[in-house]
């Protein structure tokens, strides 16, 4: 059983995934198709039972969350350091064993339909420390496999990627607009285009998370949403680990 406190943890972990679960959910891209109930979920943080519901049907991405709980002892896939691992990054990253990963790849990801060849070009492109980090996925096994649901280009995965940007003002209360990056080919590798400006909306009139934003903040968003303000440690880390990944690609 959970402490109390462990409950709190929780439900900000579930409160925390569910801003980045929402905006691909709501274009009909993965996830059970219940997006106005995580619409409710993301925008209020009043978060219950149906919430861990919703987002133990994400195909993908309640997998990745078991596994990086697993690795490092956590009990509960949805506590917020296993989210903030998956969609930001953060050390514990760096204590899931290549081999699991593997494994997830294969028996989870629906990829053990794939030909030996086809694995060994995926597994190959692994470094020594596994990150199973959101950005690997959509660049390494999204890119490498041609496992897609839409038609994948670069705009595609640019946009499903989680991006970082500083806020430059807002329009009216719909939508921030930010400096930030943006893939792009570079000489036959995948790169960052620097200072480039995105405007982004919040989720929903309701969003909680508005409030507390001014110019200069540094905030993070997925498929053209604002997910949430940014520390200093975060942005560091969602730097470091979506730059590694690009890296990996590249080598």
């Amino acid at each position: 059983m959970f402490s109390a406190t462990n409950r709190v943890l929780t439900a900000d972990g579930v409160f925390l995934c569910s801003r980045y679960a929402y905006p691909p959910n709501s274009l009909s891209l993965c996830g059970p198709d219940r997006h106005e109930e995580l619409s409710y979920y993301s925008a209020t943080a009043l978060i219950d039972k149906g919430t861990g519901e919703i987002l133990q049907n994400f195909s993908t991405l309640y997998p990745y969350l078991c596994l990086i709980a697993y690795q490092n002892n956590i009990r509960n896939p949805l506590d917020r350091q296993v989210i903030e691992a998956y969609w930001l990054g953060n050390a514990l990253l760096e204590k899931v064993k290549t081999r699991n990963f593997a494994d997830l790849l294969k028996d989870k990801l629906m990829l053990k339909k794939m030909k030996p060849r086809q694995l060994k070009r995926i597994f190959n492109f692994f470094p020594q420390i596994p990150l199973p980090h959101h950005s690997f996925h959509v660049l390494a096994v999204w890119r490498r496999t041609g496992h897609l649901d839409i038609p994948h280009t670069l705009e595609t995965m640019d946009a499903c990627l989680i991006n970082w940007g500083k806020i430059l003002g807002f329009d009216g209360n719909q939508s921030i607009k930010i400096e930030s990056q943006k893939l792009e080919f570079c000489k036959g590798k995948m790169c960052f285009k620097k200072k480039i400006i995105r405007s982004v909306i919040f989720q929903g009139k309701d969003d909680i998370l508005r409030n507390n934003l001014k110019k200069g903040d540094y905030i993070s968003c997925h498929w053209g949403y604002f997910c949430q303000k940014l520390s200093l440690r975060q942005l560091n880390d969602l730097k470091y680990y979506t730059r590694y990944s690009l890296n990996v690609i590249n080598t």
